[in-house]
């Protein structure tokens, strides 16, 4: 259903946005000749592991009459987030704008309370409370194609569809026996994933872009969970939202050899009345 609802949202708001073509609009990212195609960029944000399938109450073990019954309540924790790469201009594309490629580092955990009490034809007797925590701290490598609706001349709404792999550098479990017996699954380190992120931008300086986004995961690569977006925590599902803001550095073109000194003029898209100055 989450799924439905992002491809819903990518595709209206490509066809509402694109109707603003009919006027064309100033590109608030770099074009040569007048900046280079290739640059750096950094981000900072936090990631929340909202809770989407959970075990609320689930049976155990019976004997004779009596059955365990245990109920969770599982919740998520803010975590940090942080990315740095490169990014590569794309021309003469409709849509897609540039790609990119980097290493992030995130910093996922939560916790899931739960209750077990046995169950008796005359009631039920409360036996053991307890907390399950987890924080994973993953260092992952990806790689991004980004598309763009022009809003203004330096406004845009960007559509990002990315992958990612990494590894759990840092991993921290706390466990509280579970008298139930039940199947409890937990992220393996190793984890990668495909995801769709959704941003407003905007050039606030010449060699600055600023993109505020949120990025929600499609496809739980490696621990596939039958093709399902979530990773598994103990008995619950969490879904990891990213928000971030990406810091899009624009880099003014340099000449590699002077221009003689009997030229002319200046190169093709070198004027001087260079908007931004």
């Amino acid at each position: 259903m989450k799924i439905n609802l992002l491809l819903i949202l990518f595709f209206a708001s490509t066809t509402v946005f694109g109707q603003g073509y009919d006027r064309k609009k100033k590109d608030a990212f770099p074009q040569t000749p007048r900046f280079e195609k290739t640059g750096w960029y950094f981000g900072l944000g936090a990631n929340y592991p909202l809770n989407v399938v959970s075990v609320k109450e689930a049976e155990g073990t019976k004997i004779g009459d009596s059955t365990f019954v245990t109920t969770s309540n599982p919740s998520a924790q803010l975590g940090a987030f942080a990315e740095f790469g490169r990014y590569h201009m794309i021309e003469n594309l409709y849509f897609f704008r540039y790609w990119n490629y980097g290493i992030n580092y995130r910093w996922i955990h939560g916790k899931e309370g739960f209750e077990n009490q046995i169950t008796t034809p005359n009631g039920s007797v409360p036996l053991l409370t307890g907390e399950n925590s987890f924080s994973d701290h993953f260092l992952n490598a990806h790689i991004e194609i980004n598309g763009v609706n022009k809003l203004s001349d330096n406004t845009f709404l960007q559509h990002t569809l990315g992958g990612q792999a990494g590894y759990g550098v840092l991993s921290n479990r706390s466990y509280s026996t579970n008298l139930l017996g039940l199947e409890e699954k937990t992220q393996n380190r190793l984890h990668s994933y495909l995801y769709y992120r959704i941003g407003f931008g905007g050039r606030v300086s010449k060699k600055l872009i600023v993109i505020p986004s949120v990025e929600f995961p499609l496809l739980n690569a490696f621990t596939f969970n039958s093709g399902r977006y979530d990773m598994p925590y103990f008995n619950s599902q969490y879904w990891p939202i990213t928000f971030s803001v990406r810091f899009f550095l624009c880099r003014p073109y340099r000449l590699k050899n002077c221009p003689p000194v009997d030229a002319l003029g200046l190169p093709e898209g070198f004027d001087k009345d260079e908007p931004g100055k």
